[in-house]
């Protein structure tokens, strides 16, 4: 973990609103995992003390990796508006990342929204492994599918929900997922999004008899596990998302 001062070498709006923002770090860059994120200062008042936890979206060279941010707030709106040569404050990597250790040869990422974030270095990582990977996205619209190009070029086969129908099934990830898992064959589940899709994904793959890793949101204070404000109710007793994930494995949950 490294407090550092990350200067902005590019930014692209890749949808309305959210922006893909590569940051020159190379600590972070060398030691990221995926499925770890990183806490930025995101403004240079008072009103802006609290970070907010980005998932590190990839690996860049050596030196750099991406974050995807969404303009929902003040921190967000500051954050978008930064510009190349610019610089943030943040620390990082931080959190438990995807578990990817251990014998399987087919995996399969499901995300959904902003969920994505996660799930492109981590499609990589596994695809090194000579892992084939599958891929089942979800999101509002078509121009909210972030990142499908990258995931047709890292998977064997991608398949889309869009809520409005204007790609892929009319509806949500969760009503193409058994039918995904049939065809595929996955040893492995990973996803991340909202928590009213990952319950159900869960539940899924508990059906198939196939372990599940779920990446978890939530907000945050300090993002080392000292506040408890983003502890939740797991299985055995409290969790903090920040620290003892944010990626868990469904059985931890409960779920």
């Amino acid at each position: 973990m490294h407090q550092i001062t990350a200067r902005i070498v590019a930014k692209e709006e890749i949808a309305p609103g959210i922006f893909r923002i590569t940051l020159f770090a190379p600590a972070v860059a060398r030691e990221a995992q995926p499925g770890q994120f990183v806490h930025v200062c995101c403004g240079e008042h008072q009103s802006y003390i609290l970070r907010r936890p980005f998932s590190i979206h990839r690996v860049v060279g050596a030196d750099a990796f991406d974050i995807l941010v969404r303009e929902v707030g003040e921190g967000t709106k500051w954050l978008a508006s930064r510009r190349p040569k610019d610089s943030v404050d943040l620390i990082g990597p931080l959190g438990r990342g995807f578990n990817v250790d251990g014998d399987f040869s087919r995996a399969m990422i499901v995300a959904g929204g902003m969920g994505i974030a996660p799930m492109v270095f981590l499609a990589g990582k596994i695809a090194e492994n000579k892992v084939k990977v599958y891929t089942v996205m979800g999101a509002a619209g078509r121009t909210q599918l972030l990142d499908f190009m990258d995931l047709k070029r890292l998977t064997r086969r991608i398949a889309v929900a869009t809520e409005d129908g204007s790609q892929g099934h009319k509806g949500l990830v969760t009503d193409i997922l058994s039918k995904e898992i049939e065809e595929s064959g996955p040893e492995r589940i990973f996803a991340c999004g909202p928590a009213a899709m990952l319950r159900p994904v869960a539940g899924i793959s508990r059906r198939f008899g196939i372990p599940c890793q779920v990446s978890l949101e939530a907000r945050m204070a300090c993002g080392v596990g000292a506040c408890l404000g983003c502890a939740i109710e797991a299985r055995e007793g409290y969790v903090k998302v920040c620290s003892d994930g944010p990626v868990f494995s469904a059985d931890e949950l409960g779920w």
